[in-house]
């Protein structure tokens, strides 16, 4: 079965990703402390102003930063009155995927640039695979997604954990879709993005990472 986990959940062993936060912010400033060797801040709605050493810096949402590279937090604060963010812990590499905000919904005329399938579809998302882990944290919404030739169910607050080199889908979204998508460090042939099979070669998934 797809892999998924909530916020509480220990994440799979194989995972760079070693936890993950939602978090409303209301008014109030939060500060943030490393606790993994990397650390990403994303912000999923509204707009925030980041306090670190030496400065500060707005983020509206879909951007994200990076901190605690030199073991400082950070002081995240609100512009307007509520925002949301997303904090990524863990440990990857330095060159890697892409990270932002996707939606997704059901539609009378589906889509599907990406690979062939094989089960009944609603929704544009292309059936694709990478070069790196992924992971996708669901906002909003219900959705059904595929891993390889297994489906599961994701409602908000779930986070699907999807191996290198497997083959997904988010097959129907029966209420619409917010979610997080963060992929970690570029292995194999490095190439970034949706991969498809009959562009790019077979999908051979990494061993161990299911």
């Amino acid at each position: 079965m797809p892999r998924i986990v909530r916020e509480s959940d220990a994440l799979p062993e194989w995972c760079q990703l070693k936890a993950f936060s939602v978090t409303t912010l209301n008014e109030a400033c939060a500060q943030i402390e490393p606790a993994w060797p990397n650390e990403r801040l994303v912000v999923a709605a509204g707009s925030v102003k980041v306090a670190r050493h030496g400065g500060s810096q707005v983020f509206g949402t879909g951007q994200f930063t990076d901190f605690g590279q030199d073991g400082d937090g950070v002081t995240v604060t609100p512009v307007y009155d509520t925002a949301v963010i997303v904090r990524l812990s863990g440990e990857w590499g330095p060159e890697m995927g892409g990270c932002g905000i996707f939606f997704a919904r059901d539609t009378d005329a589906p889509s599907n640039r990406g690979d062939p399938v094989s089960y009944d579809k609603s929704t544009s998302v292309d059936s694709h695979y990478h070069d790196c882990d992924e992971y996708w944290i669901l906002l909003e919404g219900r959705a059904t997604v595929v891993v390889g030739e297994e489906a599961a169910e994701m409602r908000s607050g779930d986070c699907l954990c999807i191996g290198m080199g497997r083959r997904h889908d988010m097959s129907h979204a029966p209420e619409p879709v917010k979610a997080i998508f963060f992929e970690t460090s570029l292995e194999r042939e490095r190439r970034a993005g949706h991969l498809w099979e009959h562009t790019h070669g077979p999908a051979v998934p990494a061993k161990g990472r299911d």
